[in-house]
């Protein structure tokens, strides 16, 4: 079970982090306001953050001294699970040394991770080491870039390039199952990362998560400076179905599916009057999770190259 933004205290997403926790954490209670509680740890905290991966070993997390920054780095990276807590309230937070904590994990290059959404399971997606096309090892993401309104954290992974990756040299669609934006549920030891591919593969430098008057989600994304969007381009996602506001298991497991279901939009300059209430820009859409709106192009190859979609040009190039 998972809470809900609206029970967390904001200055949880605020809180200071150590100094070597890297860059992109975020810090979420095991405990909150509102006179309820669903987990253990009072006063206790989880810290979300990432480093580049090292090695491949599946050993747990002891302490917060085993996230020092690697001296080898490469293009693969871990994600780290990690209990908190204060010494004293104004304080920093320190690791949770010794005792049962279920919570600490790490995501190490041979973690699991599990793609779902359309294109989860298409030709596209499919290697000899994983005919389903379902399941990737590891994963490029290390920042935290946003936590959704359920509890969980969304990271967003980078390109990964052969000299990273053993499987790229043997299999080309390997590329393909990286570069999307990954969910990861702290608050569940055994719960397995979901890269979820509604919300299209591509370099996120940043995502705003938010809920429409409705109760939908909105996630606001940027893409990383390219040389085809010197500003960085720009993609919207809106849920089919609505946020619900509780803290049960099936609520729970209802709202882990938002982000599969929903239309990708993709931003482009305002002509006049047609600008959205931002005043900034209009939102093209360019495809749902059943459709596609781009001439040409399926759904799993819309969401695969989000960028070219939008931006209308020649035919997918498809390996």
């Amino acid at each position: 079970m998972n809470p809900l933004s609206s029970l967390l205290p904001r200055q949880f997403s605020r809180a200071p982090v150590p100094d070597n926790a890297g860059d992109g954490a975020v810090v979420l209670p095991l405990e909150w306001s509102r006179g309820r509680s669903c987990h253990r740890g009072a006063g206790q905290a989880l810290m979300v953050t990432g480093r580049e991966a090292v090695g491949v070993s599946a050993e747990p997390l002891n302490n917060l001294s085993e996230l020092s920054e690697p001296s080898e780095p490469s293009n693969l990276c871990e994600l780290f699970v990690l209990a908190v807590r204060r010494t004293v309230p104004a304080g920093d937070w320190q690791e949770v040394l010794g005792g049962d904590l279920p919570y600490n994990r790490v995501f190490t290059a041979r973690a699991p991770f599990v793609l779902t959404g359309p294109a989860a399971g298409h030709r596209l997606l499919r290697t000899v080491a994983d005919p389903s096309g379902r399941r990737v090892l590891g994963t490029s993401a290390r920042r935290c870039l946003a936590v959704t309104p359920w509890g969980t954290t969304l990271h967003g992974e980078r390109a990964v390039h052969p000299n990273a990756h053993q499987n790229l040299a043997r299999d080309p669609h390997e590329a393909n199952r990286f570069g999307w934006l990954v969910e990861l549920d702290p608050y569940d030891p055994d719960a397995t990362p979901r890269k979820r591919t509604m919300l299209g593969r591509f370099q996120r430098d940043r995502v705003a998560i938010s809920l429409t008057a409705d109760g939908r989600v909105t996630a606001d994304m940027v893409g990383m400076v390219a040389t085809a969007e010197p500003s960085g381009a720009r993609f919207r996602f809106v849920s089919r179905d609505r946020v619900r506001r509780g803290a049960t298991a099936a609520e729970h497991r209802h709202n882990l599916a938002l982000l599969d279901h929903g239309t990708l939009y993709a931003a482009r300059p305002a002509d006049d009057g047609e600008a959205d209430r931002e005043g900034t820009d209009a939102w093209t859409p360019l495809c749902d999770d059943e459709q596609s709106f781009v001439p040409g192009r399926s759904v799993t190859e819309v969401l695969l190259d989000p960028r070219s979609a939008a931006r209308a040009g020649d035919p997918l190039p498809l390996p």
